[in-house]
């Protein structure tokens, strides 16, 4: 079974039906619901989650969404070697090493994000999609 690892920007999407990248991320959740995939978010990613979906956002009922979204997507977990990856790495965004190398070390078959320019020192290791490129 696939695993895929989600990019806060794209749980966004799908949290808060975000037009026009809604439909796009609904898929990933088809696929687990499906048994096709299994979904992951950087447990790091949590603590951004919830300040965009709760506070900037105000996601309506976001609390049952949530709850659905854990249920289904599993948590990957970092570690010091995780945090001195990104902070050694050329990412300018070293939120977006955090993801990448979190990705990496939890073996994900894929990254999804709708970011894929922050990303580009990754490429090599691990395909990095966006929703889009994934279901073409």
């Amino acid at each position: 079974m696939v695993k895929i690892f989600l990019d806060t920007n794209v749980v966004i999407d799908l949290l808060g039906k975000r037009q026009p990248f809604f439909e796009d991320a609904k898929k990933f959740l088809i696929l687990a619901q499906n048994g096709l995939a299994r979904l992951f978010i950087a447990e790091c990613s949590l603590g951004n989650l919830f300040y965009l979906a709760f506070e900037v956002y105000k996601i309506p009922q976001l609390e049952f969404s949530m709850h659905e979204f854990i249920s289904i997507c599993e948590i990957a977990s970092s570690g010091k070697k995780v945090i001195s990856q990104s902070l050694n790495s050329e990412f300018k965004d070293k939120e977006d090493g955090l993801q990448y190398y979190t990705a990496l070390d939890n073996k994900m078959d894929f990254l999804i994000t709708r970011d894929k320019k922050d990303f580009k020192y990754g490429y090599g290791k691990m395909p990095v999609l966006s929703p889009v490129e994934f279901f073409a």
